[in-house]
């Protein structure tokens, strides 16, 4: 079962590629209304979102230890095994920020804006499982 993971991950971060990329088109884009607020808002709440997961793991489920993510995981069990989903969250958008940028020569206003949304997101939870790591290294093993 640990192999049948690898292929998961792989063809999920081909989908999230060819999913950022085609996010951008003016026919998607079109009912859209990103702005400043909205990816500020998104950059913050990617920040704090991964404390807000380990904090609830720890002192309100319990979970003692936790272990590193990794390949041969399944990626469900934010309360249970946090780091796992919280690492796959930000490669899938990072891949999906990864297609945005091969799309966005071709991008109206609103596709501009999904893109920084898309990179507010990535920063963010970055920063946010960096956070983590400095928070947390004492219960991570």
């Amino acid at each position: 079962m640990q192999n049948v993971w690898k292929f998961v991950y792989l063809a999920a971060g081909v989908l999230c590629i060819l999913g950022g990329y085609t996010s951008l088109a003016p026919e998607r884009t079109a009912g859209t209304n990103s702005d400043w607020i909205l990816v500020s808002i998104a950059f913050v709440t990617a920040c704090f979102f991964p404390l807000m997961a380990m904090a609830y793991s720890h002192r309100c489920r319990g979970i003692e230890k936790f272990r590193r993510p990794s390949l041969d995981r399944h990626p469900i069990g934010w309360w249970s095994d946090p780091l796992q989903p919280i690492r796959h969250s930000l490669i899938a958008i990072g891949l999906t920020f990864l297609g945005s940028c091969l799309a966005l020569g071709k991008a109206d206003h609103k596709g501009v804006m999904i893109f920084w949304f898309y990179a507010a997101l990535t920063l963010g939870l970055f920063i946010g499982e960096r956070l983590v790591y400095r928070v947390y290294v004492k219960w991570i093993i």
